[in-house]
């Protein structure tokens, strides 16, 4: 599936921690509609015989088309849509669990430092 950018320019590989990918279709062409039309066609004698017989074919003078109602061509596309200042300032923001589980670590290595201290090493 081809990625573009806001401006419709084609993307190899978006880079995705500034910005996310939605799906929507865009128009790749109208067609209009179509009206029927008979085809029309006549023989022509291609060969004739001394006995009388004759060779013919069938020349298509107008080729036949069948009706069709206008129709619009989509293609479906993935859409780069870079994040904000604001989101990606959100984004970069230490979570709670983040946050929680740094001074967790913190808090066991003072633990053990402390117990180095006392211990005498």
């Amino acid at each position: 599936m081809r990625i573009l950018d806001l401006d419709g320019m084609e993307l190899e590989s978006p880079d995705l921690s500034l910005g996310y990918l939605t799906e929507e279709e865009i128009l790749i062409a109208h067609h209009e509609a179509v009206e029927a039309v008979q085809e029309q066609w006549h023989y022509e004698t291609t060969a004739v015989y001394p006995n009388g017989g004759k060779d013919v074919a069938k020349v298509v003078d107008v080729p036949g088309v069948e009706a069709r109602d206008a129709w619009d061509e989509y293609d479906t596309v993935q859409r780069y849509i870079p994040y904000t200042d604001e989101e990606l300032e959100e984004r970069n923001r230490p979570t709670l669990e983040s946050r929680v589980e740094t001074l967790e670590t913190t808090t066991d290595d003072m633990i053990l430092l402390m117990a180095d201290l006392i211990g005498g090493k």
